[in-house]
């Protein structure tokens, strides 16, 4: 999301903490004012990728080549029984899953969720119907989307809010009783489990982005992990202009493909995904040490058994109990360098590109009054704990009668 204004990549956590320790020894570069970004990207060792960087400039073979394939079976050993198709955006991997799943009608997916959900929707030719989020765990609300249900659905679509699992097995459950396709759009979610099953291995369809946000990145790309072998054939040729091979397209596809120096950058990076879950992990729980006893902070919840990847830190600031706005807060710490985004504000239905739907949607108070309320704080590997205590410490100063901690 929004992977333009990220900051330009470390290679590896060590040279990151390098360069940290570097600027803490210069006297001129004051932390208050060393900007910190919300995010970057955690890229593999330059150096050690370039014999194999020449190797794929030398062949020429600059798509549709061994390292997209070579990434896509590497994926696929995470993901058991599941067939994984490498694409060049989570965007386009919607697109395609819904296209290749033969989906055509009204799709229930959450207003709470980044623009692509929706857009995906619209351009396969569905009709969006916005469903709650529920206000502790930011995910869709299972009983306002039971209750959304008619005979005009064809298909759920779930996301995985900051990579936390939605309610998978009672999705499941409800588009097997409806008869409904399931499409997981888990972008943040490499990484992610549901009580010890991993993301990638739900529903019939579940993409995932490669972003420089998200856990391991290929620069820009997706997976695509698909249940149907069939299915995912049609999602393999689709992301060539569904274009078998001899120009005869079977459908109307896209130009979908990843690149081999892409997929390179996924190979390398793949070896590096647990320990940025655990590092983020690490991470988010020294914000919840320094700033969960304040009144009105609340962090995003994760229910039992489940496994975060915590692509952010998905804060709500409830201004009746901190006794500052969500803005007033991110105003200070913009004002001390801080970078901040409010993921998702606006939420989709209150969009401008969306308000053919509005009078359809009506109001969804709580997925409004939560976006109102959200604030995520900067989270990459690399971070460290007196950057923490810097963010920490400017939204404690924004209560009136400031905690100790």
């Amino acid at each position: 999301m929004e992977a333009s204004r990220v900051r330009s990549a470390h290679i590896t956590r060590e040279t990151w903490r390098s360069v940290v320790s570097s600027a803490a020894q210069k006297p001129k570069v004051e932390t208050a004012t060393r900007r910190l970004p919300i995010a970057a990207p955690t890229l593999p060792d330059l150096e050690a990728m370039l014999p194999r960087l020449r190797a794929i400039w030398a062949s020429g073979d600059l798509t549709n080549g061994k390292t997209v394939v070579e990434l896509e079976s590497a994926v696929q050993t995470r993901m058991p029984g599941r067939q994984v198709v490498a694409v060049n955006s989570c965007t386009s991997g919607l697109m395609l899953a819904l296209r290749a799943l033969e989906v055509q009608g009204e799709v229930l997916l959450p207003s709470f969720t980044f623009t692509a959900s929706a857009h995906a929707v619209v351009w396969s030719g569905c009709t969006p119907v916005f469903v709650e989020c529920d206000r502790e765990t930011l995910n869709v609300d299972i009983d306002d989307l039971r209750r959304k249900i008619t005979p005009r659905t064809r298909a759920i679509l779930a996301v995985y809010v900051s990579g936390n699992p939605p309610a998978l097995e009672v999705l499941e459950d409800l588009a097997r009783k409806h008869n409904l396709r399931l499409i997981l759009d888990a972008a943040h979610a490499l990484g992610s489990t549901y009580q010890g099953r991993p993301a990638g291995t739900f529903g019939d369809a579940e993409v995932f982005s490669l972003s420089p946000t998200k856990t391991i990145t290929t620069c820009e790309g997706g997976l695509v992990s698909l249940r149907d072998p069939e299915i995912a054939q049609l999602v393999r040729i689709g992301r060539n202009y569904a274009n078998p091979g001899n120009y005869d397209c079977q459908f109307i596809g896209l130009n979908a493909r990843m690149s081999e120096i892409h997929a390179l950058v996924g190979v390398g990076s793949l070896g590096m995904l647990d320990a940025n879950i655990q590092e983020r992990q690490r991470l988010v729980r020294l914000y919840q040490k320094k700033l969960g006893q304040l009144p009105g902070v609340r962090f995003q919840e994760v229910q039992a058994g489940n496994v975060s990847s915590q692509k952010d830190v998905s804060l709500r600031i409830v201004a009746r109990e901190f006794g500052r706005t969500r803005d007033q807060v991110r105003d200070e710490l913009t004002r001390t360098g801080v970078e901040t985004r409010t993921y998702f504000d606006p939420p989709v239905h209150l969009q401008k590109a969306y308000a053919a739907w509005r009078a359809t949607t009506g109001r969804l108070p709580v997925t409004e009054q939560v976006a109102s309320e959200i604030l995520n704080v900067p989270l990459f590997v690399g971070l460290t704990e007196t950057d923490i205590e810097r963010v920490c410490e400017t939204i404690r100063s924004c209560v009136a009668k400031p905690v100790a901690v």
